[in-house]
């Protein structure tokens, strides 16, 4: 015997319902996804550059005549890098991957004393290692940076050899050295920044006077 089965249709409220519970659904979904987004978005790289407020004349009949070569510097391992670096206690480096210096720092730092030295001398002769300068040098001035790093967030702490080897002289090198330590204006990114460049401004005006002695 076939027995038929009596189906009711769906009344207009349950339909509703269903659509409601749907939606609930996936609007909630939705979010989740968004969420998800959200959380593996990575933060945005923040590159800095240092010497961009020294602006040399650079008029051929300006200034010192004398042709300086700065460089080659030597720099420790945590600055042979492109990402800022800080001392934290127990003298643990900590590299932040999300500020970073254009280029690397030693083009930043070559470039920053460079244009504060040309800037200081008025000279249109000064170039940075490795130079393909179409005139010889009269002096080149070597450098060595021991420490250039961000003490618990308060300090800059600075210790920087140089030698000054004036060209076609029987002279030996003339042996320098900075200590200091300067205080940041604040932990930012941007106080940083204008402590390396008060640093290369401090560093380049004794360098000056030396070769001027």
């Amino acid at each position: 015997m076939i027995r038929q089965l009596k189906t009711r249709p769906a009344s207009i409220g349950s339909l509703g319902l269903e659509f409601r519970t749907l939606m609930l659904v996936f609007v909630v979904a939705l979010t989740a996804l968004s969420s998800v987004g959200c959380i593996g978005r990575s933060p945005t790289v923040e590159h800095f550059i240092l010497g961009s407020g020294a602006v040399p004349d650079t008029s051929l009949d300006s200034g010192s005549a004398v042709s300086i070569l700065i460089g080659p510097v030597r720099l420790p391992a945590y600055l042979d890098r492109p990402q800022h670096a800080r001392l934290r206690a127990g003298g643990r480096i900590e590299l932040d991957e999300f500020t970073r210096w254009l280029g690397g720092f030693e083009k930043n730092f070559l470039r920053g004393l460079g244009l504060e030295v040309a800037r200081q001398t008025g000279s249109a002769r000064v170039s940075t290692y490795p130079a393909k300068a179409p005139f010889p040098f009269d002096v080149k001035v070597r450098l060595h940076v021991d420490d250039l790093i961000v003490v618990d967030g308060q300090t800059l702490r600075v210790r920087i050899r140089w030698a000054i080897v004036r060209m076609g002289s029987d002279t030996p090198a003339e042996l320098y050295a900075m200590d200091e330590s300067i205080a940041l204006a604040s932990d930012s990114n941007e106080a940083v920044v204008a402590a390396h460049d008060a640093v290369l401004a401090d560093l380049a005006g004794r360098i000056v006077a030396a070769i001027e002695r």
